[in-house]
């Protein structure tokens, strides 16, 4: 445990697996809900310096702990397009140069990686029932894909 002298006070700072600590969580919690906090904002929600987070955000990108900072689209309200989540089994291990030759294609809008029968799951948008059979054909001729179901998505909230 560090003792840390913040603004006249001491407070005791744990750090967890990977050298983060509870501040640092709550700094990666709120660039999630919005990665365009300025470091001001940072500081004053974290009770810390602006320097002393821009050093912290600064160790969480080299330590790979922080990525990427992305934009988030919204849908628009009624596009007419069609949603599905796509489950898929991989024939061949590791999956990652599978998944690495389809996961950036623009329909794709998630990618699960999960335990079970199934090994993946991906969130798509396509315009048409021909563009999802279409965009299922293509992905099952990857090599590597075993099978592709699908599940129309009817209703998000």
């Amino acid at each position: 445990m560090d003792d840390r002298q913040i603004g006249g006070a001491r407070q005791d700072t744990q750090k967890w697996a990977g050298g983060r600590d509870a501040l640092d969580d709550k700094l990666i919690a709120l660039l999630r809900t919005n990665a365009r906090m300025t470091l001001t904002a940072l500081a004053h929600a974290v009770g810390l310096s602006r320097t002393a987070v821009q050093a912290r955000i600064g160790r969480l990108e080299r330590d790979k702990v922080i990525l990427a900072y992305r934009a988030v689209l919204g849908e628009p309200a009624d596009d007419g397009g069609l949603g599905a989540i796509l489950s898929v089994t991989f024939s061949q291990r590791p999956c990652f140069p599978v998944v690495a030759k389809f996961r950036h294609w623009p329909e794709i809008i998630q990618y699960y990686s999960v335990t079970g029968p199934i090994d993946a799951y991906a969130v798509v948008r396509v315009k048409t029932p021909q563009a999802l059979a279409e965009l299922i054909d293509r992905l099952s001729a990857v090599p590597g894909v075993g099978a592709v179901s699908s599940a129309v998505m009817l209703k998000s909230t």
